[in-house]
């Protein structure tokens, strides 16, 4: 479930961002763009759009199919439901994807999605009133 909830978000985000990042007229690309028709700069923003919509739909759902599977074998094997499931679930994804940039990027990777995971699990199991 993770994974597809990952993969809508990724695909939404992907859409947003590169639908913000076309350069203006004033850019060599920009010129470029502005001296086709109308139909195939609508043809060739879509296109980006979609490839790049796709590219993040499919590697947020890595992340989150990744981060969901680890935190499920550690909460069985540890046959307990805490904080502790998250961080290091996030630990180890984080160093998973962090490690082909070498382990200075594994470790920051770990540290940080470790803190990111320990954030929103206090947030998610605090107490209301």
């Amino acid at each position: 479930m993770s994974g597809v909830m990952g993969f809508a978000l990724g695909g939404a985000f992907g859409l947003f961002m590169s639908s913000m990042s076309y350069d203006t007229p004033l850019s060599a690309q920009g010129q470029q763009l502005t001296n086709l028709p109308l139909r195939q700069q609508l043809s060739r923003g879509f296109r980006d759009m979609g490839s790049r919509s796709y590219s993040s739909a499919k590697n947020f759902g890595i992340i989150g199919a990744m981060f969901a599977g680890t935190e499920c074998c550690i909460e069985s094997y540890r046959a307990k439901s805490d904080w502790k499931n998250g961080v290091t679930a996030g630990c180890i994804t984080g160093g998973t994807l962090g490690a082909k940039a070498g382990p200075q990027a594994a470790a920051v990777g770990c540290v940080g999605f470790a803190a990111f995971s320990a954030a929103i699990d206090a947030f998610m199991r605090r107490q209301t009133d």
